[in-house]
């Protein structure tokens, strides 16, 4: 039986309302209020759903940590750290506003030669290390994983996942996941998953949790 995978992006924080890359020092960047309250929102949500043999995990970085542990709250679950699954390098590109990405798509080359930062990641390398610690969860068959992450972390897996190009799927947007948005998917840990819902955040009914 395939198990049942969640794919979930942390809640709001200031480095996403000023949209600027903050590189590495984003780990210990908190959520705000609007970012816990979303979280909460989540864990509301997901507790009616009255998930099958559930297990909980999430990046290292605090944000994904601090959602995490609000999921833990409501669905009365331990929370995991998961080695592997935190946001992408973004190297030289620190400082720089996330419009950066659509204005100077162009530069966006890693030092490995593919689509990326220069000076940091690239999104294939990022979708390859998230995929390798999901495969390491696959002895969790028919439970439900979820798993916290972050935006860019989330598109290059789920491109890895789906067999799309990286690039192309990164600019299209088609991937791209609000604040505490979810993806579901089916997967045996090794075909091509089935996708239940994409980026879904129908649980922020309340307009001013939407960024």
């Amino acid at each position: 039986m395939p198990a049942r995978l969640l794919l979930i992006r942390h809640g709001q924080t200031p480095g996403n309302v000023a949209q600027v890359f903050r590189g590495l020092e984003s780990a210990r960047e908190p959520l705000d209020d609007t970012g816990h309250a979303q979280a909460r929102a989540l864990g509301t949500a997901l507790a009616l759903l009255n998930l099958p043999r559930p297990r909980l995990y999430a990046s290292p970085f605090l944000r994904a940590q601090q959602t995490g542990q609000h999921l833990s709250d409501a669905l009365n679950l331990p929370l995991h750290t998961l080695e592997g699954i935190h946001e992408i390098f973004t190297g030289d590109w620190m400082g720089r506003p996330y419009s950066a990405m659509q204005t100077h798509a162009h530069e966006m080359t890693a030092p490995d030669g593919q689509f990326g930062y220069p000076g940091g990641e690239s999104l294939v390398q990022v979708g390859e290390r998230f995929h390798s610690a999901l495969v390491s969860l696959n002895s969790q068959d028919g439970k439900t994983l979820l798993v916290v992450s972050h935006g860019a972390a989330l598109v290059s897996v789920l491109a890895r996942l789906l067999g799309r190009d990286v690039r192309a799927t990164w600019l299209s947007g088609e991937y791209t996941h609000a604040n505490t948005a979810v993806t579901e998917l089916l997967w045996n840990g090794e075909d091509q998953p089935t996708v239940l819902r994409l980026a879904d955040a129908s649980h922020l009914q309340d307009e001013a949790l939407r960024f």
